[in-house]
């Protein structure tokens, strides 16, 4: 391989490895006829969790999620995430709960994590918390050095 199609080949890898979107899930709101349907939409999360918190008086009617990934527990709903973009659930509840629904999230392969925010809030109660990763990047890059150096020298 000419050091041409190595330069090549890192600057793609390096490229194609970098993530597309940021991690987010965001809370819709709305009231139905006995209370409350609650939407999660899930932006750049392939694999994870959410843990919701329903607020005091609020009872837990049903969800569209597959109930093998879902977990009802003290006030608490938690959610395995497999690819879904969206979440929803229903609670049976006053009309002022829709304000007070809280929960966080967390991406199990990059290990990011955050609350869950309210549409179209992104202030500090809706803020990401990134937690450090070793660099994918770096380790794909010498390894296409590697394998490049290992053709044209190793033979």
């Amino acid at each position: 391989m000419t050091p041409r199609r190595s330069v090549t080949l890192c600057i793609l890898i390096v490229l194609l490895a970098a993530p597309v979107t940021a991690a987010n899930i965001e809370r819709f709101v709305t009231s139905s006829g006995d209370g409350l349907d609650v939407t999660l939409v899930v932006t750049g999360i392939p694999v994870g969790g959410i843990v919701e918190t329903l607020p005091d008086g609020c009872v837990w009617k049903e969800t569209d999620h597959p109930a093998d990934r879902t977990r009802l527990s003290g006030g608490k709903a938690a959610f395995a995430v497999i690819g879904e973009e969206t979440i929803r659930y229903r609670v049976q509840g006053p009309q002022e709960a829709a304000g007070v629904f809280t929960g966080t999230w967390e991406d199990l392969l990059t290990g990011e994590s955050g609350t869950v925010g309210a549409a179209g809030t992104h202030g500090p109660e809706s803020s990401k918390t990134p937690v450090e990763a070793p660099g994918f990047l770096s380790v794909a890059a010498l390894a296409a050095l590697a394998v490049a150096y290992r053709r044209r020298c190793g033979r």
